[in-house]
């Protein structure tokens, strides 16, 4: 299933949610693990060791509980020092459709609304 980007609510992006997941990833050969710093509806940041360039397209896995392995493949969109903004570009319904139940459970945890 592709994505469309950054879901907005009026002029408001979705919440990112501040959480500390280990994640894998690959990029063609080259693979390493890294930190999921925080998560919204559209992608995560991730912090890595690893050098990567705007535009680049990794597979990201994490185990995020035990009843949900978040698996997609995303775009890197922004860098911040090691810390890059990953959009998901592909990702399976069913995997999606539970990690935007976690994420609505987060919020409701955290009393956050999703914008």
């Amino acid at each position: 299933m592709k994505t469309e980007g950054y879901k907005k609510f009026g002029n408001l992006l979705s919440t990112r949610i501040p959480i500390e997941y280990t994640a894998i990833y690959t990029m063609g050969n080259i693979s390493g693990e890294g930190f999921i710093t925080d998560i919204s509806p559209n992608g995560v940041a991730i912090r890595i060791k690893q050098a990567l360039a705007i535009g680049d397209e990794l597979h990201i896995t994490s185990k995020i509980s035990d009843d949900l392995t978040l698996e997609f493949t995303g775009e890197v969109r922004n860098i911040n020092g090691n810390i890059a903004g990953i959009m998901i570009k592909s990702i399976d319904p069913d995997i999606q459709e539970r990690f935007m139940k976690h994420i609505d459970g987060v919020l409701r945890f955290m009393n956050m609304k999703k914008t």
